[in-house]
Protein backbone atom coordinates (compact mmCIF):
# COMPACT_ATOMS: atom_id res chain seq x y z
CA UNK A 1 0.00 0.00 0.00
CA UNK A 2 1.44 3.53 -0.67
CA UNK A 3 2.49 4.71 2.51
CA UNK A 4 0.19 8.08 2.03
CA UNK A 5 -3.07 6.12 2.37
CA UNK A 6 -1.01 3.86 4.96
CA UNK A 7 -0.65 6.80 7.30
CA UNK A 8 -4.48 8.32 6.51
CA UNK A 9 -5.89 4.68 6.71
CA UNK A 10 -4.33 4.01 10.31
CA UNK A 11 -5.01 7.12 11.41
CA UNK A 12 -8.03 7.28 10.88
CA UNK A 13 -9.02 4.15 12.77
CA UNK A 14 -11.20 4.73 16.05
CA UNK A 15 -8.42 4.23 18.14
CA UNK A 16 -5.34 6.44 15.59
CA UNK A 17 -2.02 4.47 15.07
CA UNK A 18 0.87 4.38 13.49
CA UNK A 19 3.02 1.70 12.40
CA UNK A 20 6.43 1.20 14.63
CA UNK A 21 8.54 1.27 11.29
CA UNK A 22 8.19 4.95 10.99
CA UNK A 23 10.22 5.16 13.78
CA UNK A 24 13.37 4.89 11.57
CA UNK A 25 15.16 7.10 9.77
CA UNK A 26 19.07 8.19 9.92
CA UNK A 27 17.33 10.23 12.92
CA UNK A 28 15.33 7.64 14.46
CA UNK A 29 18.10 4.91 14.14
CA UNK A 30 20.75 7.06 16.05
CA UNK A 31 17.96 8.02 19.04
CA UNK A 32 17.84 4.01 19.40
CA UNK A 33 21.41 3.45 19.80
CA UNK A 34 21.37 5.84 22.41
CA UNK A 35 18.44 4.30 23.96
CA UNK A 36 19.84 0.99 24.21
CA UNK A 37 22.74 2.35 26.20
CA UNK A 38 20.46 3.95 29.09
CA UNK A 39 20.48 2.64 32.58
CA UNK A 40 16.63 2.14 32.49
CA UNK A 41 17.14 0.15 29.06
CA UNK A 42 18.20 -3.57 30.59
CA UNK A 43 17.42 -5.71 27.05
CA UNK A 44 20.66 -4.67 25.24
CA UNK A 45 22.53 -5.61 28.09
CA UNK A 46 20.43 -8.62 29.17
CA UNK A 47 20.77 -9.97 25.33
CA UNK A 48 24.88 -9.23 25.36
CA UNK A 49 25.34 -11.15 28.69
CA UNK A 50 23.49 -14.14 27.17
CA UNK A 51 26.18 -14.04 24.48
CA UNK A 52 29.22 -13.22 26.45
CA UNK A 53 27.92 -16.41 28.94
CA UNK A 54 26.78 -18.67 26.15
CA UNK A 55 28.58 -18.09 23.38
CA UNK A 56 30.46 -21.65 22.26
CA UNK A 57 26.85 -23.04 22.76
CA UNK A 58 24.76 -20.78 20.79
CA UNK A 59 28.17 -21.51 17.97
CA UNK A 60 27.63 -25.29 18.45
CA UNK A 61 23.95 -25.40 17.79
CA UNK A 62 24.17 -22.74 14.66
CA UNK A 63 26.72 -24.76 13.13
CA UNK A 64 29.93 -22.86 10.86
CA UNK A 65 29.48 -21.87 7.51
CA UNK A 66 26.04 -20.66 7.41
CA UNK A 67 24.36 -17.63 6.40
CA UNK A 68 22.95 -14.80 8.22
CA UNK A 69 20.65 -12.42 7.97
CA UNK A 70 19.24 -10.25 10.31
CA UNK A 71 15.80 -7.99 9.66
CA UNK A 72 16.42 -4.38 11.75
CA UNK A 73 20.12 -4.93 11.71
CA UNK A 74 20.62 -1.07 12.52
CA UNK A 75 24.14 -0.76 13.19
CA UNK A 76 25.28 -4.31 13.31
CA UNK A 77 26.80 -4.70 16.59
CA UNK A 78 24.24 -7.35 18.10
CA UNK A 79 25.54 -9.62 15.46
CA UNK A 80 29.29 -9.43 16.13
CA UNK A 81 29.45 -11.73 18.51
CA UNK A 82 28.50 -14.08 15.67
CA UNK A 83 30.41 -13.34 13.01
CA UNK A 84 33.39 -13.55 14.99
CA UNK A 85 32.57 -17.12 16.47
CA UNK A 86 31.12 -18.58 13.41
CA UNK A 87 32.50 -17.75 10.59
CA UNK A 88 29.35 -17.61 8.41
CA UNK A 89 29.84 -17.31 4.43
CA UNK A 90 28.04 -14.46 4.20
CA UNK A 91 25.78 -11.73 5.90
CA UNK A 92 22.70 -9.85 4.91
CA UNK A 93 22.03 -6.60 7.05
CA UNK A 94 18.44 -5.81 6.10
CA UNK A 95 17.04 -2.45 7.07
CA UNK A 96 14.55 0.02 6.74
CA UNK A 97 16.95 3.12 7.08
CA UNK A 98 19.02 2.69 4.04
CA UNK A 99 21.48 5.61 4.63
CA UNK A 100 22.20 4.35 8.34
CA UNK A 101 22.49 0.32 6.75
CA UNK A 102 24.80 1.57 4.09
CA UNK A 103 27.42 2.83 6.43
CA UNK A 104 26.80 0.06 9.24
CA UNK A 105 27.42 -2.72 6.30
CA UNK A 106 30.39 -0.81 4.95
CA UNK A 107 31.95 -0.96 8.45
CA UNK A 108 31.13 -4.32 8.81
CA UNK A 109 32.55 -5.39 5.43
CA UNK A 110 36.15 -3.71 6.79
CA UNK A 111 35.89 -5.35 9.73
CA UNK A 112 35.35 -8.38 8.20
CA UNK A 113 37.20 -8.39 5.14
CA UNK A 114 36.59 -12.28 4.06
CA UNK A 115 33.07 -12.09 4.79
CA UNK A 116 30.33 -11.68 1.76
CA UNK A 117 28.10 -8.36 2.86
CA UNK A 118 24.99 -8.19 0.83
CA UNK A 119 23.07 -4.79 2.33
CA UNK A 120 19.29 -4.95 1.57
CA UNK A 121 17.05 -1.71 2.14
CA UNK A 122 13.48 -2.86 2.33
CA UNK A 123 10.58 -3.13 4.80
CA UNK A 124 11.25 -6.68 6.02
CA UNK A 125 8.04 -6.26 7.96
CA UNK A 126 6.17 -6.95 4.29
CA UNK A 127 6.67 -10.23 1.87
CA UNK A 128 9.92 -10.46 1.07
CA UNK A 129 10.13 -9.75 -2.82
CA UNK A 130 14.41 -9.32 -2.16
CA UNK A 131 14.96 -13.31 -1.64
CA UNK A 132 16.92 -13.44 -4.88
CA UNK A 133 19.59 -10.74 -3.57
CA UNK A 134 20.26 -13.32 -0.61
CA UNK A 135 22.69 -16.09 -1.42
CA UNK A 136 21.84 -19.91 -1.54
CA UNK A 137 23.28 -21.82 1.19
CA UNK A 138 21.81 -22.72 4.83
CA UNK A 139 20.50 -19.53 6.63
CA UNK A 140 20.00 -18.62 9.65
CA UNK A 141 17.80 -15.36 10.38
CA UNK A 142 18.84 -13.30 13.60
CA UNK A 143 16.33 -11.15 15.19
CA UNK A 144 17.65 -10.01 18.28
CA UNK A 145 16.22 -7.06 20.26
CA UNK A 146 12.67 -8.42 20.89
CA UNK A 147 11.62 -6.47 17.99
CA UNK A 148 9.23 -9.31 17.39
CA UNK A 149 6.86 -7.79 20.12
CA UNK A 150 6.08 -4.91 18.17
CA UNK A 151 3.82 -7.01 16.18
CA UNK A 152 0.55 -8.13 17.45
CA UNK A 153 -0.01 -11.66 18.26
CA UNK A 154 -1.43 -12.69 14.73
CA UNK A 155 0.99 -10.53 12.91
CA UNK A 156 3.58 -12.08 15.21
CA UNK A 157 2.76 -15.88 14.06
CA UNK A 158 2.75 -14.22 10.63
CA UNK A 159 6.45 -13.24 10.76
CA UNK A 160 7.92 -16.51 11.90
CA UNK A 161 5.99 -18.16 9.40
CA UNK A 162 7.48 -15.55 6.91
CA UNK A 163 10.89 -16.66 8.26
CA UNK A 164 10.61 -20.17 8.38
CA UNK A 165 9.91 -20.25 5.04
CA UNK A 166 12.97 -18.52 4.22
CA UNK A 167 14.96 -20.67 6.65
CA UNK A 168 13.37 -23.88 5.01
CA UNK A 169 13.91 -27.01 6.56
CA UNK A 170 17.99 -26.40 7.28
CA UNK A 171 18.50 -23.59 8.75
CA UNK A 172 16.83 -21.71 11.84
CA UNK A 173 15.82 -18.52 13.85
CA UNK A 174 17.65 -17.07 16.19
CA UNK A 175 15.01 -14.90 17.81
CA UNK A 176 15.70 -12.59 20.87
CA UNK A 177 12.39 -11.99 23.04
CA UNK A 178 12.37 -10.14 26.47
CA UNK A 179 10.14 -11.68 29.28
CA UNK A 180 6.95 -10.85 31.49
CA UNK A 181 8.50 -9.27 34.75
CA UNK A 182 7.15 -7.02 37.15
CA UNK A 183 5.66 -3.37 35.84
CA UNK A 184 7.73 -0.85 37.43
CA UNK A 185 11.39 -2.43 35.39
CA UNK A 186 8.89 -2.49 32.44
CA UNK A 187 7.40 1.27 32.84
CA UNK A 188 11.37 3.06 33.21
CA UNK A 189 12.74 1.00 30.45
CA UNK A 190 10.15 2.84 27.38
CA UNK A 191 10.47 6.12 29.83
CA UNK A 192 13.48 7.11 30.93
CA UNK A 193 14.36 9.75 32.56
CA UNK A 194 16.59 11.45 30.45
CA UNK A 195 14.10 11.92 27.78
CA UNK A 196 15.72 9.95 24.98
CA UNK A 197 12.83 7.66 23.92
CA UNK A 198 10.46 10.99 24.38
CA UNK A 199 12.52 11.97 21.44
CA UNK A 200 12.81 8.75 19.25
CA UNK A 201 8.78 8.59 19.51
CA UNK A 202 8.46 12.16 18.49
CA UNK A 203 10.36 11.92 15.84
CA UNK A 204 8.09 9.17 14.36
CA UNK A 205 6.37 12.21 13.30
CA UNK A 206 8.86 13.74 11.41
CA UNK A 207 9.68 10.65 9.34
CA UNK A 208 5.36 10.57 8.60
CA UNK A 209 6.49 14.41 7.59
CA UNK A 210 9.92 13.41 4.95
CA UNK A 211 7.63 10.59 3.62
CA UNK A 212 4.52 11.60 3.19
CA UNK A 213 4.25 15.86 3.01
CA UNK A 214 2.07 15.73 6.20
CA UNK A 215 2.64 18.61 7.98
CA UNK A 216 2.97 16.81 12.01
CA UNK A 217 4.52 19.85 14.69
CA UNK A 218 6.42 16.74 16.66
CA UNK A 219 6.80 19.04 19.41
CA UNK A 220 2.96 19.50 19.94
CA UNK A 221 2.87 15.76 21.13
CA UNK A 222 4.00 14.04 24.39
CA UNK A 223 5.29 10.77 25.45
CA UNK A 224 3.40 8.63 26.92
CA UNK A 225 4.28 4.77 27.97
CA UNK A 226 3.03 2.09 29.94
CA UNK A 227 2.17 -1.50 30.97
CA UNK A 228 -0.41 -3.20 30.07
CA UNK A 229 0.05 -6.47 32.37
CA UNK A 230 -2.99 -8.24 31.56
CA UNK A 231 -2.25 -8.62 27.49
CA UNK A 232 1.71 -8.18 28.79
CA UNK A 233 2.73 -5.30 26.39
CA UNK A 234 4.01 -1.93 26.78
CA UNK A 235 1.89 0.71 25.14
CA UNK A 236 3.54 3.99 23.73
CA UNK A 237 2.12 6.57 22.43
CA UNK A 238 1.99 10.48 21.65
CA UNK A 239 -0.58 12.76 23.22
CA UNK A 240 -2.03 15.90 21.72
CA UNK A 241 -0.74 18.72 23.50
CA UNK A 242 -3.03 20.99 21.67
CA UNK A 243 -5.80 21.18 19.27
CA UNK A 244 -3.99 20.07 15.66
CA UNK A 245 -4.81 20.27 11.93
CA UNK A 246 -2.68 17.91 10.17
CA UNK A 247 -2.54 17.65 6.02
CA UNK A 248 -2.02 14.32 4.74
CA UNK A 249 -2.23 13.42 0.82
CA UNK A 250 -4.36 16.56 0.42
CA UNK A 251 -6.87 15.29 3.34
CA UNK A 252 -6.94 17.32 5.93
CA UNK A 253 -7.09 15.32 9.69
CA UNK A 254 -8.21 17.15 13.01
CA UNK A 255 -6.89 16.20 16.07
CA UNK A 256 -8.10 17.96 19.76
CA UNK A 257 -5.42 18.36 23.10
CA UNK A 258 -5.46 15.18 24.63
CA UNK A 259 -5.79 12.64 21.50
CA UNK A 260 -3.84 9.71 21.60
CA UNK A 261 -1.79 7.90 18.84
CA UNK A 262 -0.39 4.40 19.61
CA UNK A 263 2.95 4.18 17.80
CA UNK A 264 4.00 0.92 19.53
CA UNK A 265 2.99 -2.11 21.38
CA UNK A 266 5.77 -4.40 22.78
CA UNK A 267 4.59 -7.16 23.70
CA UNK A 268 6.19 -9.27 26.11
CA UNK A 269 6.92 -13.30 26.42
CA UNK A 270 6.75 -16.39 28.71
CA UNK A 271 8.68 -19.55 27.19
CA UNK A 272 5.61 -21.30 26.84
CA UNK A 273 4.31 -18.53 24.49
CA UNK A 274 8.07 -18.64 22.33
CA UNK A 275 6.64 -22.68 22.00
CA UNK A 276 3.40 -21.71 20.66
CA UNK A 277 5.34 -19.29 18.09
CA UNK A 278 7.60 -21.92 16.87
CA UNK A 279 4.61 -24.67 16.58
CA UNK A 280 2.18 -21.85 14.48
CA UNK A 281 5.37 -22.05 12.13
CA UNK A 282 6.05 -25.82 12.03
CA UNK A 283 8.99 -25.04 14.20
CA UNK A 284 10.46 -26.01 17.67
CA UNK A 285 12.44 -24.43 20.30
CA UNK A 286 15.63 -26.59 19.89
CA UNK A 287 17.49 -24.49 22.56
CA UNK A 288 17.13 -21.32 24.59
CA UNK A 289 19.36 -19.61 27.11
CA UNK A 290 18.75 -16.91 29.51
CA UNK A 291 20.74 -13.93 31.07
CA UNK A 292 21.48 -14.32 35.02
CA UNK A 293 18.22 -12.36 35.99
CA UNK A 294 16.36 -14.44 33.57
CA UNK A 295 14.94 -11.01 32.23
CA UNK A 296 15.66 -12.10 28.59
CA UNK A 297 15.50 -15.14 26.22
CA UNK A 298 17.82 -16.24 23.05
CA UNK A 299 15.62 -19.17 21.41
CA UNK A 300 16.47 -21.34 18.12
CA UNK A 301 13.66 -22.11 16.38
CA UNK A 302 14.50 -24.93 13.95
CA UNK A 303 11.99 -27.09 12.00
CA UNK A 304 9.88 -29.33 13.81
Amino acid sequence: MDETLEVLASLSEELPRLSPKYFYDSRGSELFEEITALPEYYLTRSEAEIFDRHLDDIAQALGSGDIIIEPGSGNCSKVRPLLQRTAPSAYIPIDIAGDFLWAAAANTALEYPNLGVTAIAADFTQSWTFLEEIPKGRRIVFYPGSTLGNFDPSAQQDFIRQLAQVVGTQGGILLGVDLHKDSATLQRAYDDAAGVTAAFNRNMLAVVNARTGANFEPKEWRHQARYNSEMRRIEMELVAQSTQTVTIGGQTLKFSEGTIIRTEHSHKFTMASIQDLAAAAGMTVTHHWLDSSARFCLALLQNA
